[in-house]
């Protein structure tokens, strides 16, 4: 165990990074681009806890659980590949630039000066022939633990293009799984308070995505010229 501290404090990531990213994760499931989600997933988990709370809370853990599921094998094979690439990696210095430039676009793409799409992969929450349960709810998760909102491509990628540069297929596993724990808070805040705490996502999302785009853009820059400087 203590070996396993050591690599994962000395190993290139610090703690601070995980939370960094579990912020991450929570910021990029209150944009407003990502609330038809929530909303649909409000509504199918208030057809499986018929409004009961405490199962609506085990409806959206067991969802979590399935993106868990998924982050951690995405994370494993992002790194993995990302070995294969080390030496031409270390080469280029593109771990200093590489990462801090997708961070600017997350920024930029906040703010509406640029513009990502991705086709939405809604279609599985809104089919009525899928029954809310724990089980159905930990299946739909899976697949879920890789859904993009499009306001959150960049800031995805600023985060594999990361875990693939370092190439550490344990650092690799556990950010992607931070990243989708961060979204997961959202999802449970949802779950167990439904349409009132998605009305506030709504009132505070505009303000929380210009705040979170200049945040990225200096994150980016401040990393470039730290990068550089070494």
């Amino acid at each position: 165990m203590e070996d396993l501290y050591h690599f994962t404090i000395t190993g290139g990531i610090s703690a601070a990074t995980y939370i960094l990213v579990f912020v991450v994760g929570i910021v990029s499931a209150v944009l407003a681009c990502y609330l038809p989600v929530l909303a649909m997933f409000a509504g199918y988990v208030q057809r499986g806890a018929a409004g009961d709370k405490r199962k609506a809370f085990l409806i959206a853990i067991n969802f979590i659980s399935g993106m868990v599921v998924t982050s951690l094998l995405a994370g494993l094979i992002f790194a993995l590949l990302g070995q294969q690439f080390l030496p031409f990696v270390e080469k280029y210095r593109l771990l200093t630039w590489v990462p801090p430039l997708f961070d600017i676009a997350a920024g930029l793409q906040l703010l509406g000066v640029i513009s990502f799409a991705m086709p939405a992969f809604q279609k599985p929450l809104s089919r009525p022939e899928l029954p809310p349960s724990n089980a159905s709810a930990f299946k739909l998760g899976i697949p879920y633990g890789l859904v993009i909102s499009p306001c959150a491509i960049p800031i995805f990628f600023a985060l594999i293009s990361y875990i693939a540069l370092q190439g550490s297929p344990l650092h690799g596993a556990l950010l992607l799984t931070t990243y989708s724990l961060g979204k997961g808070v959202i999802l449970v805040a949802v779950a167990v308070f439904s349409i009132s705490i998605l009305r506030k996502f709504a009132k505070w999302g505009g303000p929380v995505k210009k705040i979170a785009g200049y945040f990225s853009i200096i994150i980016g820059i401040v990393l470039l010229i730290v990068g550089f400087m070494k």
